[in-house]
């Protein structure tokens, strides 16, 4: 598991790096437009190894972080935790 990851470790980075600079300000349904009509396909296409089951949130931020984040009463949906892993992992 642990070669696989680190051999997607590229192509995920890419697509995270594009999501931190140009989704924040979009809506959840743009955001996943971006992802995987825009960013992944082109990833793919130029044969980068990426994780197929890649997500934002749970490639930049610990399970335990996002159950933080819920006990504190921020939703549990994808766009609450990708906007959540936008504010504490941007700089």
């Amino acid at each position: 598991k642990f070669d696989t990851q680190q051999e997607n470790l590229f192509g995920d980075c890419l697509v995270s790096a594009a999501f931190m600079s140009y989704a924040g300000p979009f809506g959840a349904a743009y955001r996943n437009e971006l992802v995987i009509d825009e960013w992944m396909a082109s990833v793919k296409e130029k044969e980068v190894p990426f994780t197929s089951s890649y997500t934002f949130s749970s490639f930049l931020a610990k399970a335990t972080e996002v159950r933080e984040w819920n006990l504190q009463k921020l939703p549990a949906d994808d766009f609450s935790t990708e906007n959540g892993v936008l504010v504490t992992k941007s700089r």
